[in-house]
C-alpha cells in the first residue's frame, strides 16, 4: 500500500477510534473529576456530539480546499488532544472533546477525498475509508484501556496528538482540485440505517465495558484484552465482507448478528468475562458486515464523496448520541433500582448466614462501609475483601454469597440497557430492506 494511503487511513482510524477510546478510561476519568456517572458520559457524548454537527459543513469545505482543511484539522485535534490530557476540569475535558470531535470531522471529510486522489479511484478509496474508520471504532476501547492500565488515561491524547500529525506528511503531492458537479442528495435510507446500528454498538462500546470494570472489577488491562474480541471479529467480517455481493442483504445480515449479539448480552446467566465472548464475536462480525456494505451503499457512485462522506459520518455519530441519551437512563434508573435489590438481599444473606450474632452488626456495617465507598467511584466493591476472616467457613461462605449477590446486580443493571439496544439495532432493518432496490438516492 502507498505510504501517503497508509498515513491518510491511519489518520481516519486515530479520529473515529476517539469516539469511544476513553471508555474504558471513564472509572479514572470519574475518580479524578468526581461527576456523577449520568454527567460522566459527556466525555464520550460531546466528541460524536461535536463531530456529528460539524461534518456535514466541514465535508463542504473540504469538496473544495481538501488539503487545507486536513491540514488545519489535523493540527486542531492535536492540540485539543494535549488540551484534553491536561484539562484541569472536567467541563474543560468536555469542551476540549467537543472541539476535538469538531477537527475530527474536517479530517476524516477531507480524508476520503485524499485518498480518491492516492488511489486513483473513488470506489478504492471509499473501501478504504470505511475499513479504515471500521478498525478505528472497534480498537478504540481496547487501545485505550491498555494505555490506561500501563500509562494511565493522559496518555491516550497524549500520544494521539504526534500519531494525528504524523499524517500531515501525506499532504505531500496532493493538492487542491477544481470543484466538482453539483452534489446529489444522500442516500437516505443508508444513512438512516448507520445512525440507527451506530446508536445500538453505544451498548457493546461503552456499557459493556462499564460491566467489565465498574461491576465486575475487571482492571483496565484485563478489560482491554477481554474487548479485543469484537474489534478483531470486526476486521476479519469487514475483509471478507465481499463474498454477500449484494451490499442490504451483507447490511441485513449484520444488523441481525449486532441485534443478536446485544441480545445475548441481556441475557448472561451469569457474571464473568468469559461469557461476553460469544455475544462480541457476533456484534463484531456484524459491525464489520453492517458498517462496510452501508457505508459502501452510502457512497456509491456519487460524486463529491467528500459532501457524502460528511453525511455519512454525521449519521454515524447522531446515532452514538443518540444511543448514549436513550441508553444512559434506562441504566442509571436500573443501576439504583440493582444497589436497593442487592442491599435487601445481602442484608438477608448477613442475618441468616452462619457467623456469630454479635459478629453480624459489625461485619454489615464493614460492608456498608465499602458499598458507600465505592458508590463514590462508582464501582462495586469486592466484598470478600472485606470479610477477611476466610480461615472460616462461615465468613469465607457469607463472602461469596454478597458477592454473587453484588455481581448479579452490576450484570441485571445493564440488562435492559442491551436489549433495548438490540430493539434499536433491529430498526436499521427498515430503511434496509426500503432502499435496498434504490440507486438514486
Amino acid at each position: 500500500m502507498d505510504a501517503r494511503v497508509a498515513l491518510l487511513g491511519l489518520s481516519v482510524g486515530v479520529v473515529l477510534a476517539d469516539s469511544s477510546v476513553v471508555t474504558l478510561a471513564l472509572p479514572e476519568i470519574l475518580a479524578r473529576y468526581e461527576v456523577e456517572v449520568g454527567t460522566l458520559a459527556w466525555a464520550l457524548t460531546s466528541f460524536n456530539l461535536g463531530l456529528a454537527v460539524a461534518a456535514v459543513p466541514l465535508a463542504f469545505a473540504a469538496r473544495r480546499r481538501p488539503p487545507v482543511v486536513f491540514g488545519v484539522g489535523t493540527v486542531v485535534f492535536a492540540v485539543a488532544s494535549l488540551v484534553c490530557a491536561f484539562a484541569p476540569s472536567f467541563a474543560a475535558l468536555v469542551v476540549a472533546r467537543g472541539v476535538q470531535g469538531v477537527a475530527g470531522a474536517a479530517v476524516v471529510c477531507a480524508a476520503l477525498d485524499l485518498l480518491g486522489q492516492a488511489t486513483g479511484g473513488d470506489a478504492r478509496a471509499a473501501r478504504i475509508w470505511a475499513f479504515a474508520g471500521i478498525v478505528g471504532a472497534a480498537l478504540g476501547p481496547a487501545v485505550g484501556g491498555i494505555l490506561t492500565q500501563l500509562l494511565g488515561w493522559e496518555w491516550i491524547f497524549i500520544l494521539q496528538a504526534p500519531v494525528a500529525l504524523l499524517a500531515l506528511a501525506a499532504l505531500r503531492g496532493l493538492h487542491a482540485e477544481p470543484v466538482p458537479e453539483p452534489v446529489g442528495r444522500p442516500h437516505v435510507a443508508a444513512n438512516a440505517a448507520l445512525l440507527l446500528v451506530s446508536g445500538a454498538l453505544v451498548a457493546a462500546l461503552f456499557l459493556l465495558v462499564i460491566l467489565l470494570i465498574n461491576g465486575w472489577r475487571l482492571d483496565p488491562l484485563a478489560a482491554g484484552i477481554v474487548v479485543t474480541v469484537l474489534p478483531l471479529a470486526a476486521i476479519a467480517a469487514a475483509r471478507f465482507a465481499g463474498a454477500i455481493a449484494a451490499p442490504w442483504a451483507r447490511a441485513a445480515s449484520g444488523v441481525v448478528l449486532i441485534s443478536g449479539g446485544l441480545a445475548a448480552l441481556g441475557w448472561l446467566p451469569h457474571a464473568g468475562a468469559a461469557w461476553t465472548i460469544p455475544p462480541q464475536l457476533m456484534i463484531g462480525f456484524g459491525l464489520g458486515l453492517a458498517l462496510s456494505a452501508l457505508t459502501e451503499r452510502a457512497l456509491a457512485g456519487r460524486s463529491a464523496q467528500a459532501v457524502h462522506g460528511g453525511w455519512t459520518l454525521a449519521a454515524r455519530h447522531a446515532g452514538v448520541v443518540l444511543g448514549l441519551v436513550l441508553l444512559t437512563p434506562i441504566f442509571t434508573a436500573d443501576l439504583e433500582r440493582s444497589e436497593e435489590d442487592a442491599l435487601a438481599a445481602g442484608t438477608s444473606a448477613v442475618l441468616d448466614s452462619r457467623i456469630p450474632p454479635l459478629a453480624k452488626v459489625g461485619v454489615a456495617r464493614d460492608i456498608l462501609v465499602a458499598v458507600d465507598e465505592a458508590e463514590q467511584e462508582a464501582r462495586i466493591p469486592d466484598v470478600q475483601e472485606v470479610i477477611d476472616r476466610r480461615d472460616d467457613p462461615a465468613y469465607a461462605d457469607l463472602g461469596a454469597e454478597l458477592q454473587d449477590q453484588l455481581d448479579r446486580a452490576a450484570t441485571n443493571a445493564c440488562s435492559r440497557s442491551f436489549l433495548a439496544a438490540a430493539l434499536l439495532g433491529l430498526l436499521a432493518l427498515f430503511p434496509i430492506v426500503l432502499g435496498r432496490r434504490d440507486v438514486s438516492v
